[in-house]
């Protein structure tokens, strides 16, 4: 079976796994239907960058072949996601005077959907370096001769309207090697996400990203910080520290291989050393000629701590740089596979100040308890996230706002009328 109308999926390019999520869209409850999931480890990829196109195409393949089996389908597109140290948020704003059929007049008109596509584009015309480009435009609020907080200006009437956004900005060549990648593996890309938006997708619930939230997606490579207020994206960062960081202290602190440091932190490894038992030890991998050695689980949770410690205090420093006055009414929400570390909420809690909680992914249905998992927040997001917003310009291309064509041709007809 080839892949059909009203099946999404999912791909999340990691820098420890790729993940490729296939899903049904349901129109009776709006839910999706899981019908095959694939995890590989990635090959050719660190940081959220391609660093070897043939392992990166390998690895892709790989997962997408293993929820292809499972799903027992063949599929020819996908949405994919996209991080990396080179991803930068900012905030900005533009503003116009509303015009009627193209030509600025005095008196106040009604807002119409090319007014709010051109203010969106005033917005985004900030100077960037020739090697960047911007991946999305996410309107934060509209003005309408000051009349703030405005989500959806359309139809209202007016003299200028200004929009505050935020725009998320990336390398032309990671997002062009990607692609390269996906499209040599055989899929061609619906479009690239920002892995955040994704895993807010499937984790944050409506009323938590109204009333403050920052969602930390703590990844192999890197850590993504998000701070949602008023429904809106207030700040976003990329920390260039992941679980691959804690990994490789165990694998330096123990002397012994990343694959057995890997094995170890999972097994073994405490985000809170004193929740951890020193009674409890185990015997280190070793090699021919080399003295047997054993070690606590203690032990190896204070390098655990350490690390973490260290990328919730950097979490902190970005959560306070958002334009908001209180992020974190709703706490702080986890995702990624770093969130399965144990005790990672408790050391959370304690450097942030707030409570958190483990961002579980929602909106899919399976018979199997893949979807429970935090790892696949960003993949099954993928495939939610487009209808989860209600307006945004994506890589330069302008989105028609949620009016339909018939009701837009309607209120044009009575604007030339009078």
């Amino acid at each position: 079976m080839g892949q059909e109308k009203g099946i999404g999926v999912g791909l999340d390019i990691g820098s420890t796994k790729i993940c490729c999520i296939i899903a049904e869209h349901d129109d009776h409850d709006n839910e999706m239907k899981l019908l095959g999931s694939g995890l590989s480890p990635s090959r050719g990829v660190k940081k959220g960058i391609v660093v070897n196109i043939e392992q990166t195409i390998e690895s892709i393949e790989k997962a997408v072949q293993a929820a292809e089996k499972m799903a027992n389908i063949k599929v020819n597109h996908a949405f994919v996601g996209i991080s990396g140290e080179h991803i930068r948020g900012i905030n900005t704003q533009g503003a116009i005077a509303v015009s009627k059929n193209g030509h600025h007049i005095s008196t106040v008109h009604e807002i119409s959907n090319a007014d709010i596509n051109r203010v969106l584009e005033m917005a985004k015309a900030v100077s960037l370096p020739m090697d960047r480009d911007i991946l999305h435009i996410l309107p934060q609020e509209y003005v309408v001769d000051d009349q703030g907080g405005i989500k959806d200006p359309s139809g209202m009437v007016g003299r200028r309207l200004e929009a505050k956004v935020h725009l998320i900005t990336g390398t032309l060549s990671a997002a062009k090697n990607i692609k390269k990648c996906v499209e040599e593996a055989g899929l061609s890309v619906d479009e690239i996400i920002y892995q955040p938006l994704a895993s807010s997708a499937a984790t944050l619930e409506y009323h938590e990203k109204e009333l403050g939230v920052v969602l930390v997606d703590i990844g192999g490579g890197t850590t993504d910080v998000s701070v949602f207020f008023d429904g809106a994206v207030r700040h976003s960062a990329v920390i260039s520290l992941g679980g691959c960081n804690i990994t490789n202290d165990i694998a330096m602190m123990l002397q012994i291989s990343i694959d057995d440091a890997e094995e170890i932190k999972l097994k073994y490894g405490s985000a809170k050393a004193s929740m951890a038992s020193t009674d409890l030890e185990f015997e280190l991998p070793y090699g021919v000629g080399e003295t047997a050695r054993r070690v606590s689980e203690h032990e190896v949770s204070r390098y655990v701590e350490a690390r973490m410690a260290e990328i919730f205090q950097m979490v902190k420093r970005e959560t306070s740089r958002a334009d908001t006055q209180n992020p974190m009414n709703f706490g702080v929400v986890l995702t990624g596979g770093g969130a399965l570390l144990r005790n990672v909420v408790s050391l959370a809690e304690e450097i942030l100040g707030g409570p958190v909680k483990i961002g579980i992914p929602k909106g899919v249905s399976s018979v199997v308890d893949v979807t429970s998992s935090p790892i696949y927040s960003t993949a099954i997001g993928l495939i939610q996230y487009r209808s989860s917003i209600v307006r945004e310009i994506n890589l330069g291309d302008e989105v028609e706002p949620v009016v339909s064509t018939a009701v837009r041709r309607v209120k044009d007809w009575f604007s030339e009328l009078f």
